[in-house]
């Protein structure tokens, strides 16, 4: 009789732990931080006929400020950003050969299509060039 009431003790214990576990990880989720990633950056949706020939820059550092529930998933994700040419550049830059892609435009395209937080910086590049070709 006396190992049944130890087992439940010992059960007790244990479901105590893992609460407790649960809620130091939601407070700690739950709260700000600063994480700094380097994404690869891949142009996709380039004009008709056009490939990239020239590309100054492949990753971009990116600063984020966001809960720690958004950085855990980020920490998760692959570092790999598709970047939609038409939406980072303007009209006139789409139908010129030589774009020059500013840090401003990199940062629109990820509040507003990757679900970014206001609060996030592009560290480097400041810009990325891109020279196109004719697609053969």
């Amino acid at each position: 009789m006396a190992k049944k009431h130890g087992i439940k003790h010992y059960r007790l214990i244990f479901v105590c732990f893992v609460l407790s576990i649960f809620s130091w990880f939601a407070v700690k989720m739950s709260k700000n931080y600063t994480q700094v990633y380097p994404f690869k950056v891949e142009f996709v949706n380039l004009p008709k006929g056009k490939v990239i020939k020239y590309q100054s820059d492949t990753t971009i550092i990116v600063e984020v400020n966001s809960k720690g529930i958004f950085l855990l998933s980020l920490d998760l994700k692959k570092k790999h950003l598709l970047v939609d040419y038409n939406f980072v550049t303007n009209s006139v830059q789409r139908k010129s050969f030589y774009t020059n892609i500013q840090a401003k435009q990199l940062k629109n395209f990820l509040i507003e299509n990757m679900n970014f937080p206001h609060n996030t910086n592009i560290i480097e590049p400041k810009n990325i060039t891109l020279e196109l070709k004719n697609e053969k």
